[in-house]
């Protein structure tokens, strides 16, 4: 079964795309796995590609893959270059707003708009309701006036806070931080109102039909791309330092949040 491999999640822009491609060749070339680089770009959904049965090396959001039945395969996941994530596989969601908003603090945006990415996301649905039930238990009422959506993703939130049609939403914090390097354009009329607590960072997974020969063979190779320099180069500008292969339990956390916010009565970030 030819394998395919995919980095939508953080393919912000074309650079970055330029080096996530290199990065993956590196990894099918090394390990012997042949993998071809697919794209399914917006507007495609992103769950179908999840859903295929021949994935190889493909970034998923750590929350469907824990629902993923049957259980998809982890590969590898990132350790980044940042002192939030303590030489650990984390990441967080930025709380964002234009650069001109007026509050310092993410209850100064209380009673404006929202917007959020889609249900199933935890960086930006599941992350930010996160953030925001401690302030639903204080005031036991709705925290904002609207709760937009699906933007669909995190360029979805930026245009939308650009263009006035929300005043804070949530952007993952890796994405952003690739675009502050690669697409600083961007994100410079925006700025970080708050941030959420670290959780696990979107893995690479495979399918569960992948052969156990293949998967060792890419696990090891991932393992090992930061001892190589041409991978390291690539992985430097990506931001980050090393790949790990967490535990599956580790990617727990974001049912254990999604279900304390429900039970909580707080089904909805708004």
């Amino acid at each position: 079964m030819q394998l395919v491999a995919n980095t939508r999640m953080y393919g912000a822009g074309d650079q970055c795309r330029r080096l996530w491609n290199g990065l993956l060749t590196y990894i099918s070339d090394s390990s012997g796995v042949p993998l071809e680089i697919v794209e399914h770009a917006a507007p495609a959904p992103i769950e179908d590609l999840w859903n295929r049965p021949d994935l190889g090396l493909v970034q998923m959001c750590g929350w469907p893959f824990w629902r993923s039945s049957p259980r998809l395969n982890l590969v590898a996941a990132p350790i980044l270059d940042h002192p939030y994530c303590k030489d650990q596989p984390f990441y967080w969601t930025n709380m964002v707003v234009r650069r001109d908003e007026m509050a310092k603090r993410l209850e100064g945006v209380f009673g404006r708009r929202f917007g959020w990415t889609i249900e199933h996301s935890h960086s930006g649905y599941n992350a930010p309701r996160w953030m925001l039930l401690p302030h639903f238990l204080k005031l036991r009422k709705r925290l904002f006036s609207q709760s937009l959506g699906p933007y669909k993703s995190p360029i979805g939130i930026i245009r939308a806070l650009l263009d006035n049609e929300i005043d804070v939403g949530p952007v993952d914090g890796y994405f952003y931080l690739l675009l502050e390097r690669h697409r600083p354009e961007l994100v410079a009329n925006l700025r970080t109102i708050a941030v959420s607590d670290p959780a696990p960072i979107p893995p690479f997974v495979a399918s569960s039909e992948i052969s156990a020969g293949d998967l060792e063979k890419l696990r090891n190779s991932v393992a090992r791309a930061h001892l190589v320099p041409a991978a390291k180069e690539n992985m430097v500008d990506l931001a980050i330092s090393r790949f790990v292969l967490p535990e599956v339990s580790f990617y727990e956390v974001a049912e254990i949040w999604s279900r304390k916010a429900i039970e909580s009565g707080y089904e909805k970030p708004a």
